[in-house]
Order: C-alpha cells, then sequence, then structure tokens
C-alpha cells in the first residue's frame, strides 16, 4: 500500500481500477482522501481499513479512476459565451442547424442577436459552409453570427445589415468579405479581418477589444458570467484544471473575484497576451507589460497561476492561414500567409520574455511557423540556460531538426487530439496524403523526448476530452476517417497527455497531476474500465464523478 499515515479517510474509492500515473504507472484497486489530499492507494482491504464511521465509501463496480483532467489550452471565457448561445460541435448537417438557431430564436426577443459555434464545413453532410440564406431559415428577426473554428464566421442577413456590409463592402486588409460570383451579394461568409465588421456592431464581448473590434473591453461581470457558464460544463467531463491563452487584465480580474467569491470550480493557469496573439493590438503597451505585472511564471496559488505568455505566429490549416513550406492538395505551391507578429523581431520577443523569467507559449500551425519558434525558444535556452516551461501549442509539422532541438533542451508542445476528431474527415479534400500520416505526430514527438499536454481548444474544438482522447489513440475523426496509424498513442500515454503533462507544462506536477500521497485530490470516475475498453468505444467515454480539492463537485444521475 501507498500511504503517508494511517488517518481516517473522509472519502474512500474502492473496487476498480485507480490510475496513479505515476512514474510506474501503477494501477490499484482503492484511493483514500483525506480533506483535500491525498491518503493512500492500495488493495480494496488495506484502503479500507482506514475508513471510519462516517467515511463516504463509493464502490467503481471495475471503472476506472483518474487524475482529474488538466486541459493545457482552452479559451473558458469565450466558450462561456457559446455556452450562452448555440453550440455548433456535433451538429451534422445544415438543416439541422437551422433547427437548433430556431429552437434558439423561440426562446428570445426579436432583435436578440445569436451567436454560437463553432463549426468546419466538413462536419455538415452538406460538405459545405452555411449561408446567410440558410441562417435566415432560422431568423429573420434575430442577427445571428456563428463562429467557424478558425480564422471566419457566418451570419444571417440581419446581421449583414445591422453591420452595414453590403455588395459594395470592400474587403478589409487581411480579410475578405465572400461574395456571390454571379451577383456580387455577400454570402454571408466573412475570413480574417473581415469577422471584425461584424462583431464592431455586435453587443458584448464580441464587440470589445479582446476580439479586436476596438469599442471597449467588456465589463468583468461579464466575463465571470462567461466564466461560470463554461465551467458548469467543464466539471461535468472531469476537468479540474485549465490553462487559459490569451487573457487580458479583465479576463485575470474576473477570475480573481470568482475565487475571492468562493464560487472557482476549476484550477486556473493564466497566459496573458503577448505579441501575435490579438488581432489589433498596441506594440508599445505589450514592450511594457513585463515590466506593469512586476512578476513572472509561477506566480500564484493552487487557484490562480501565471504560468506563461501567450503569443502567435501564423494563423490556421484549414482557414489557409498556416505558415508552411508545401502546398495543399490540387494547389502547385504554398499559400503566401500574413504573420501575426513581425518574424524578424521574433528572437527579440522571446529572448526578452525568457530573460525576465516568463515561459512563452505559441500558436503555431505550419512547419516553418514551428521552426521558427522552436529555433527562437533554442537560442534564448542556450544563451540563459535557466529552468523553463516554453512550449509551442498546435504544433501539426514539426521536422527532425525541429523534433531534436525540442527534446534536447526541454521544450514541450500543448497538442490537440480533439482537431484530429472535429476535422479529419475533411482532410482528403485538403491535405496530400502524407500530409494526413504526418499530422500532429504525437508518437513522433514521445520518440523525440518531447513532453506533450494534451488539450481540446475549447471553443475551437469541442470541450468533450475523451473525444480527442480517442482520436490520439485511433488517428479517426467522428466519421470514421484514418489518417493512419503510425502516429498512434496508447491508451496510458493519452493519459499522461491528459493529466500529468499538464500539470508539467506549468510547473505543478508536485502537487496535481498523479495520484500519490500527498497530492491534491483532484479526481475524475470513468463509466468504463481504461484497461479493457476497445479502442472505439472511447469516444463515447464520461465522467461520472469529478472531485475538486477533495470535495464531490459533479456526480451523474443517469
Amino acid at each position: 500500500m501507498l500511504k503517508i499515515n494511517t488517518q481516517e479517510a473522509d472519502t474512500i474509492f474502492y473496487g476498480g481500477k485507480v490510475h496513479s500515473v505515476n512514474a510506474k504507472d501503477e494501477i490499484f484497486e482503492a484511493i483514500a482522501i483525506k480533506d483535500n489530499r491525498v491518503l493512500a492507494l492500495g488493495t480494496d482491504s488495506e484502503i479500507k481499513a482506514l475508513a471510519a464511521a462516517n467515511t463516504k465509501m463509493i464502490d467503481l463496480k471495475g471503472k476506472s479512476l483518474i487524475p482529474g483532467i488538466n486541459d493545457g489550452h482552452n479559451h473558458i471565457w469565450e466558450a462561456g459565451i457559446m455556452y450562452d448561445g448555440v453550440v455548433v460541435f456535433g451538429i451534422d448537417s445544415i438543416s439541422k442547424l437551422i433547427d437548433v438557431l430556431k429552437t434558439k430564436a423561440e426562446s428570445l426577443e426579436d432583435g436578440k442577436w445569436i451567436q454560437g459555434g463553432s463549426y468546419i464545413e466538413s462536419q455538415f453532410e452538406e460538405n459545405r459552409t452555411p449561408t446567410r440564406y440558410d441562417l435566415d431559415k432560422a431568423s429573420t428577426k434575430h442577427p445571428i453570427v456563428i463562429e467557424r473554428i478558425f480564422g471566419a464566421c457566418v451570419t444571417n442577413s440581419l446581421a449583414l445589415e445591422l453591420a452595414g456590409i453590403t455588395k459594395d463592402t470592400p474587403n478589409p486588409e487581411k480579410g475578405e468579405v465572400v461574395k456571390n460570383p454571379e451577383t456580387g451579394e455577400p454570402t454571408g461568409e466573412l475570413k480574417g479581418n473581415a469577422v471584425l465588421l461584424v462583431r464592431s456592431a455586435m453587443p458584448g464581448a464580441f464587440g470589445s477589444d479582446e476580439f479586436g473590434a476596438g469599442t471597449g473591453e467588456p465589463s468583468v461581470e461579464l466575463m465571470e458570467k462567461s466564466i461560470s457558464l463554461a465551467l458548469e460544463k467543464y466539471r461535468e467531463y472531469g476537468i479540474t484544471s485549465v490553462t487559459e491563452p490569451g487573457v487580458s487584465a479583465t479576463v485575470c480580474k474576473a477570475y480573481h473575484k470568482i475565487l475571492d467569491e468562493g464560487k472557482l470550480t476549476c484550477r486556473i493557469d493564466l497566459m496573458p497576451n503577448w505579441y501575435g496573439f490579438t488581432l489589433k493590438q498596441d506594440g508599445e503597451q505589450l514592450s511594457k507589460l513585463i515590466d506593469n505585472y512586476n512578476f513572472a511564471s509561477g506566480y500564484g496559488n493552487d487557484w490562480i497561476r501565471y504560468t506563461a505568455l501567450k503569443m502567435a505566429i501564423d494563423g490556421g490549416l484549414t482557414s489557409g492561414t498556416a505558415l508552411k513550406s508545401w502546398p495543399y492538395k490540387g494547389e502547385s505551391s504554398p499559400r503566401e500567409v500574413k504573420l501575426r507578429l513581425d518574424i524578424d523581431k521574433l528572437d527579440a520577443y522571446i529572448k526578452t520574455a525568457h530573460d525576465a523569467g516568463w515561459n512563452i507559449g505559441i500558436h503555431v500551425m505550419g512547419d516553418i511557423a514551428i521552426e521558427k519558434a522552436v529555433d527562437a525558444m533554442y537560442k534564448a535556452i542556450k544563451a540563459n540556460p535557466r529552468p523553463h516551461r516554453h512550449y509551442i501549442i498546435h504544433a501539426y509539422y514539426p521536422n527532425e531538426e525541429t523534433l531534436r532541438k525540442m527534446g534536447e533542451v526541454g521544450i514541450m508542445a500543448s497538442v490537440q487530439g480533439s482537431f484530429i476528431y472535429g476535422e479529419a474527415d475533411g482532410y482528403d479534400d485538403l491535405l496530400p496524403r502524407d500530409k494526413q500520416e504526418s499530422f500532429l505526430p504525437l508518437k513522433s514527438y514521445q520518440k523525440a523526448g518531447v513532453i506533450c499536454s494534451m488539450s481540446t481548444d475549447m471553443p475551437c474544438a469541442d470541450v468533450n476530452p475523451f473525444w480527442g482522447m480517442y482520436s490520439a489513440v485511433t488517428r479517426k475523426g467522428m466519421r470514421g476517417y484514418c489518417l493512419g496509424t503510425d502516429e498512434c498513442i496508447t491508451i496510458n500515454e493519452a493519459i499522461r497527455m491528459m493529466t500529468v503533462n499538464g500539470a508539467i507544462l506549468n510547473g505543478e506536477q508536485d502537487e496535481k497531476g498523479t495520484l500519490e500521497p500527498g497530492k491534491l485530490a483532484d479526481l475524475v470516475v470513468l463509466s468504463a474500465d481504461l484497461t479493457t475498453i476497445d479502442p472505439e468505444n472511447l469516444k463515447h467515454l464520461q465522467a461520472e464523478l469529478t472531485m475538486l480539492d477533495g470535495k464531490i463537485i459533479f456526480e451523474r444521475n443517469e
């Protein structure tokens, strides 16, 4: 038995498979919790011996219990706005989308905006982007804006009208108002910075500086509402820790307010904005950010911690804005891409943050973007070899030299199996076969000694962590299309990426991420036994119980 003493337990889970995710990946029959910490792990008889008259006894009935899920990249407050509108994930046809929007419209007063997301064309059986005319079938009395997973949105006719978008509206810099080639009329689809044309007309958060519209930052109260809405959902998936990237001062204030009110139901790692994140940014203001904070990575406590600065170089793969060296399927050359920061200053940006004690998490999609980010981090680390937690985010296509550098100096990766689940079924139309097979090479990362943290990137993908787990293990999308099996990982490897590796990413592995005596009692009971489950059934996994800080915060009553 692994135990710290003979204290009487507050809660005991027994009769199952307790995945400690420790260095040996040991699995136990039972676990005891005292206050907010793990007391002991062992056999049923050993752990039951720690029970007192008032100990809560929970029979696992052969199912698996794992550490609480650490989602290493998740935009919580944006997800909350979606939950306040319409969640498009899982809707497999435009006709069903119209029905959902129609139901939402019927619940609102005329004139109220309906917003939601996120979609990708391949999720719909029609395999196309919805148009203004599709959304008009849902309502002509409510402006509707539905976000794509990256870099675009689609609106109905009323939203176009309120935003002043007509056939005569020119394309903004780095954006496109998509128009019917025959009539010249807007189709309702807005790409890149054209999204800002409608956001500036929207009330609330989407019309704020948070999204680059420049009409004023949303209030702390609005942020508090959005965060709370999201976290109500997250606990249903066993998520006990989240890293939120690209936050403003207002978002930070909202989290601290929720914590002060005793309402925070998740541990939060915050990544303030740095260069390249926002669509509109004041370089002079950003340059003063480090001095203004007066602290560095690691500041905070077990509930809220500031862990890294968020940067971004390129855009998205499916939006055609990833910085890469190879062409899309059917194209003869790589597309020209406008970057989100001055690439010539990247070395200086990263060195400044590194030397100031900040870690960096940087959004990169294409192979060139990844190479440049890793090279800049590598040089900063070599010049000043301090302990760090630098990492690349998304990171679809690292080359061999990039992998070597990452492994040598300990640069990590924040990856999303959820993108395989949501997007893979459309990749055969987009990517050459070799680029499908090498997409998000989790096995190659592991072989290179790179620690990968699995995340969902809600609202760019669904928050369900088990969908991402399924796709990391099988390399399959939601409709079953397989990208190839060479980069598949095992279920145990996926568990590590979803739990302890998220803690390592933020330097918190001594407190959470594994179930060991003395560590925080954050855990989730799953609906199946992971040691015997068919990988095809991973996408059907559910959290049956979520414990945070030794308290049960969710139980499924089905």
